[in-house]
């Protein structure tokens, strides 16, 4: 008899203003295989998906105590980011916050997926140590799924 094993489900956050790319990533990742939870915004990042499971929206006196709650609630394997987001804040902004604050969040792998080419925004994440930065029009979905799975099965082993 073969023995099964059990694979883990990984969980993606993507952070993406565009509501039909939005979707159409979220609607790619779990046919790859992926839970998704979706953001638009920085502060949806924080709030909205904790509406979604009914604990409402947090009022952290610092972001570290955000980062701290969404540990307790999920466990976040990957974060597909955009550059350009709703509110604010951009996800350089995001991951800043996310690198200054430690813990785990430093350590998770971030793909940047952005239509913005400049260098100086690429190299500046690519500064803070993101995993990858595609420039949208330059790669497929499936290229970059590919590339995330890749880069999680690599952490895992």
């Amino acid at each position: 008899m073969k023995k099964q094993s059990k694979i883990e489900k990984k969980t993606i956050l993507v952070i993406e203003d565009e509501r039909p790319l939005l979707e159409v990533v979220n609607t790619k990742l779990k046919k790859n295989g992926f839970d998704v939870i979706e953001a638009r915004s920085v502060d949806q990042v924080f709030n909205a998906n904790l509406e979604q499971k009914g604990l409402g929206i947090i009022s952290a006196q610092s972001i570290k105590q955000a980062l701290d709650y969404l540990d307790d609630l999920e466990n976040i394997d990957a974060i597909w980011l955009d550059h350009n987001l709703i509110g604010k804040e951009n996800g350089l902004d995001l991951v800043k916050k996310f690198r200054a604050n430690g813990g785990r969040w430093k350590k998770i792998p971030i793909f940047v997926v952005s239509n913005s080419d400049g260098n100086q925004t690429i190299s500046s994440y690519l500064k803070l140590g993101v995993s990858k930065y595609y420039v949208k029009s330059n790669y497929k979905l499936d290229e970059i799924i590919k590339d995330i799975k890749m880069s999680l099965d690599k952490k895992t082993k």
